[in-house]
């Protein structure tokens, strides 16, 4: 119980959570209670503890579910200290949990604890990725056949817009191996191709996420159509990648994946 005293409700709340990001800053809080009695002090700290405990059970039960691959990487005991360490570096802005975890891989990007594995940032970026591919926003996906017609003449002209629960992936490790590899039971580490770039396509299919692993020719050009270039354009940066890039076949397999769900008329 509060002691009657004339203490703000604003600072009775800082102090509140303060003591939970900090047992050091207990004492502030515990000031506010009537906690006369040892026993009374006694129980008081625990039931702070508690709370202190079961918020970093919350932060890393949020994690894993959105960083999995790390989870397997880093183990359950590491991975809780750095859940309980980006906890406090990046409280959660929202009351939705599912957002919380965004700054991981910048986190890992500069948390001495991980510099001996400098991919786990990267790793993360890519689990993000995932994780938001399954919430985004429901499109309608444009079907080839549908695009071609709507085109005509214009295609080499043609802008797509790209499907919210599509995304690009690039990173100068093997984080796509890596992830792929994680997917199966026991880890196929023989799969990961730790110290060769990657390139992944993030897609959503019936609400179903997959993870497409891709060239670089592949990616330049959807990295094109993403920041709206024109179709002819992104293929040109394709063939100059690769003059050998299989043009019906990487349209087959683009629309085959749900990446677009119009076309710009602009």
């Amino acid at each position: 119980m509060l002691k009657p005293a004339n203490v703000p409700l604003l600072d009775i709340q800082q102090r509140f959570v303060d003591a939970l990001l900090d047992a050091g800053q207990a004492p502030h809080a515990l000031s506010l209670l009537k906690a006369e009695s040892s026993e009374q002090k006694r129980v008081a700290e625990s039931r702070l503890a508690f709370y202190r405990g079961n918020l970093t059970a919350i932060w890393t039960q949020a994690l894993s579910n959105a960083f999995p691959v790390l989870l397997q990487l880093v183990g359950d005991e590491f991975f809780e200290q750095l859940a309980r360490a980006f906890g406090k570096a990046y409280p959660s802005q929202s009351g939705d949990l599912n957002f919380f975890g965004a700054e991981l891989p910048t986190f890992l990007a500069q948390d001495a604890r991980v510099a001996d594995y400098p991919y786990f940032a990267d790793v993360a970026a890519l689990e993000w990725l995932v994780h938001r591919a399954y919430y985004a926003q429901d499109a309608q996906a444009l079907a080839l056949p549908d695009f071609l017609a709507a085109v005509g003449e214009g295609l080499q002209e043609a802008r797509l817009q790209w499907n919210p629960a599509a995304a690009l992936h690039s990173s100068p490790w093997g984080t796509v191996s890596i992830w792929h590899a994680h997917q199966q039971s026991p880890v196929d580490s023989d799969a990961i191709e730790l110290r060769a770039a990657s390139y992944g396509l993030v897609t959503r299919k019936d609400w179903f996420v997959h993870l497409i692993n891709l060239e670089k020719a592949d990616f330049l050009a959807l990295e094109a159509l993403k920041r709206g270039e024109s179709l002819g354009s992104a293929l040109e940066i394709a063939l100059d990648e690769n003059p050998d890039f299989n043009i019906p076949q990487q349209l087959n397999n683009w629309f085959a994946a749900h990446l677009f769900c119009g076309i710009n008329q602009n």
